[in-house]
């Protein structure tokens, strides 16, 4: 709004003289103060060219009659360069407090130039267009007191970020679909978008469609990509089998089976564990089968012996001899009592009338000894009268014929 008054007047006032540095950027329309770092929103109504300058005066609106002159209604401040400042009129327009600290000092400096730079803390300063080395120390020096720049930089500076860089590859299957995998270079933090909806670096359809992919980092800046999936071309027919672990299960022949740990192509399936187990196969026709083994353990060990015990798990095994737990079975006629468990609680017992060591084990092999006429033998505290001896456990055994020892090695 102007008003019109018969003559110009300038009032000068004498303020406190704080020496204070005002900078105005140009590139984002922020200021900053140099004394408190506050920083703060201006306007400009006109184009104004990159200077340095200082306060020439301080204008206020005068109240007077007569002669009639457009002149503003408000105070602003007139620099030597005939800019003038003010919150409501003039060539920049600033906050009402910023106005009010301006105001507090009649020592001001004012710069106006572009400073295409974002600073959000010390360790972190984006320079988003060529800037001199002199341009962004002095930028810097409004917000930093200590602050260091490379010593070398040839010509301008120039780290423009980038868009994050996009990678992806991709895996038709014919049972699942496509899955798509991203690799995202970009060092920040970064969204990814799957048609618009924020998701993982990963993706799965089982459909035929075009997916936009946008990847956006913590600075805003984005990379598109498109691609067309491919939909599952096959149905999958899903079957079931329970198998006793330490079995083999024969499969049906007319189907093509693999194993799920190797991919090799097979006909029997022996597990080495209890567990679930997918086996998948398709016949001459292409059609895909998964068939869902389920291995139980529901065997207790065989007790053969209390020497020999079989299971197709790991088991452990506890001997009670004459009633009273023991290691081993020591020599001489016992009654044993033999009970074995393996890891999946399957338990059996069973007992034992053993005689030992007066039952002579023939080996699979039978070793034949003879020595000579037939006279008393003394083989493991066994006395016997004979001329031949064979057959024995052991890969040595002692033998004492009329008062000598003998060892005889299988």
């Amino acid at each position: 709004m102007v008003r019109r008054v018969s003559f110009l007047i300038f009032l000068f006032f004498q303020f406190l003289v704080f020496p204070m540095e005002v900078l105005f950027n140009e590139y984002n329309h922020t200021g900053i103060l140099s004394s408190s770092k506050k920083i703060f929103p201006f306007e400009t109504t006109r184009d104004i060219e990159p200077f340095r300058a200082f306060l020439e005066t301080i204008y206020m609106p005068p109240d007077v009659r007569g002669i009639t002159l457009d002149l503003p209604e408000s105070t602003v401040l007139v620099l030597d360069n005939g800019v003038t400042i003010g919150t409501d009129a003039g060539d920049i327009r600033v906050p009402e407090d910023v106005f009010n600290d301006l105001l507090s000092s009649t020592d001001c400096t004012f710069v106006y130039d572009v400073f295409p730079v974002e600073v959000f803390s010390l360790d972190r300063v984006v320079v988003k267009e060529p800037i001199t080395r002199e341009k962004l120390s002095y930028y810097l020096s409004f917000f930093f007191d200590e602050f260091e720049v490379p010593r070398r930089i040839e010509g301008a500076i120039d780290v423009m970020p980038k868009p994050p860089e996009v990678e992806y590859s991709r895996v038709d299957h014919p049972l699942v679909g496509t899955v798509v995998f991203l690799k995202v270079t970009d060092d920040s933090t970064f969204t990814v978008f799957w048609n618009g909806n924020p998701g993982s670096l990963t993706f799965h359809t089982s459909e035929s469609t075009r997916v936009v992919v946008e990847v956006k980092d913590s600075l805003g800046y984005t990379t598109e990509l498109s691609l067309t999936t491919s939909s599952a071309s096959y149905e999958i027919r899903t079957f079931q089998s329970l198998l006793e672990f330490g079995d083999t299960l024969f499969l049906p022949f007319y189907v093509d089976w693999y194993d799920p740990v190797s991919g090799r192509k097979i006909n029997t399936f022996t597990p080495k564990f209890p567990g679930t187990y997918h086996l998948i196969g398709h016949d001459r026709n292409g059609n895909f089968m998964r068939l869902r083994v389920l291995v139980k353990d529901t065997s207790p060990p065989v007790i053969v012996s209390p020497e020999v015990v079989k299971d197709a798990s790991s088991f452990t095994v506890r001997i009670f001899c004459d009633g009273k737990e023991v290691e081993e079975i020591p020599p001489g006629y016992h009654t044993v009592f033999v009970e074995a468990v393996d890891n999946f609680g399957n338990a059996s017992n069973a007992f034992f009338v053993t005689d030992h060591p007066h039952i002579v084990k023939v080996s699979e092999r039978p070793v034949l000894i003879y020595f000579g006429p037939k006279r008393k033998i003394e083989l493991d505290g066994l006395s016997i009268k004979g001329s031949v001896v064979f057959g024995w456990a052991k890969e040595h055994c002692e033998v004492r014929i009329g008062g000598e020892t003998f060892k005889i090695e299988k």
